[in-house]
């Protein structure tokens, strides 16, 4: 790219299909435009104005990544395999961009709905991967592995059937053996897939073995688990709780920040899972919370050591909730 007006133009819309001078289709209609669009653009010696393209909204960006996920499932589904070139060139810098943005906060919310979950989990547990990879000083271009494994972890799911995925109800125990054969299939989905690395297809393996050897599917201890899957595992629990499912409400955001200190030293690695609720309260420090004795206060600092039981202000009074036994935090507001 060597056009400012063109790259100007990166992560915004087109409104209408673009077509080159023998009218095939280059750009179609409403695809957000990555690096590698612009560069196709170029080589066709095609020039957008100012009237081809609009700016994004986060739904309409979200959007936009959910039909590309769709049609890598789709892909998956029929073909047993995914397109590399699709995960790296068109949906990885829309998550990527994401990651970077503004309001990443909001855009993880719009992610938390039910409505075609298994698309919205694989973005949300990329951008929460990048979120606490860079917690652990992880370099950009590892940063840049760690989120496409994050977003391919859950492609396995491509072959189990709908009827089971989108359940209303409890899954019986027949049933959840099914969904739990998931992450073979991904791993074999990505093994068979040309140019995807291999340790892609580990995390896919990999993203449900525990620390203390209680996941699935070989019972892995903590040693034998790559660390990329170990944060995957994080992102992927934390965000599947705070999700609303066709068949559960979501839970409430401090209970689940609460629940995975519990486990601290259980089922995930104790340094990702302590690094990511110290940088998830640290975005919390100056919101109001509700204690248990009914005092409403305001978060004012949070320690590494235990960041859900942070230092809180109540009516000029500093109360630190990690040496207070009475008292704990009920729900931040």
């Amino acid at each position: 790219m060597d056009d400012p007006q063109q790259e100007s133009f990166l992560n915004m819309r087109v409104n209408k299909n673009i077509y080159n001078d023998i009218g095939t289709l280059i750009i179609p209609n409403h695809r957000v435009l990555t690096i590698k669009d612009i560069d196709r653009l170029a080589q066709q010696n095609i020039v957008l104005s100012d009237d081809d393209v609009e700016p994004v909204s986060i739904l309409d960006l979200i959007d936009s990544a959910i039909k590309e996920v769709r049609d890598l499932f789709d892909k998956a589904r029929n073909y047993g395999s995914v397109p590399f070139a699709d995960v790296r060139d068109r949906i990885i810098p829309i998550i990527m961009f994401m990651s970077n943005h503004p309001n990443l906060s909001e855009i993880l919310v719009h992610l938390e709905v039910h409505d075609e979950y298994v698309y919205r989990h694989s973005i949300g547990v990329a951008l929460l991967s990048k979120l606490i990879g860079k917690t652990r000083g992880l370099n950009e271009a590892e940063l840049l592995e760690l989120t496409t494994a994050g977003f391919l972890h859950d492609i396995g799911k491509a072959k189990i059937p709908g009827a089971i995925l989108n359940k209303p109800g409890k899954l019986t125990e027949e049933e959840f053996k099914v969904v739990k054969e998931h992450s073979v299939y991904g791993y074999e989905i990505l093994k068979k897939s040309v140019g995807i690395p291999e340790r892609y297809a580990y995390v896919a393996l990999q993203h449900h073995e525990r620390e203390d050897g209680s996941g699935y599917p070989f019972g892995l201890k903590g040693s034998h688990i790559d660390v990329y899957s170990k944060i995957v595992a994080v992102a992927d629990v934390f965000h599947a709780m705070v999700s609303k499912r066709v068949y559960k409400q979501p839970v409430p955001f401090y209970k689940v920040l609460k629940e995975m200190s519990d486990n601290l030293y259980g089922s995930f690695d104790p340094g990702i899972t302590l690094s990511f609720l110290k940088r998830l309260m640290d975005a919390m420090i100056g919101n109001t919370v509700v204690l248990s004795d009914g005092n409403e206060g305001k978060i004012v600092m949070v320690s590494a050591q235990d960041p859900v039981h942070p230092v809180v202000e109540v009516k000029g009074v500093y109360i630190d909730l990690s040496k207070e036994q009475q008292i704990h935090l009920e729900k931040i507001l």
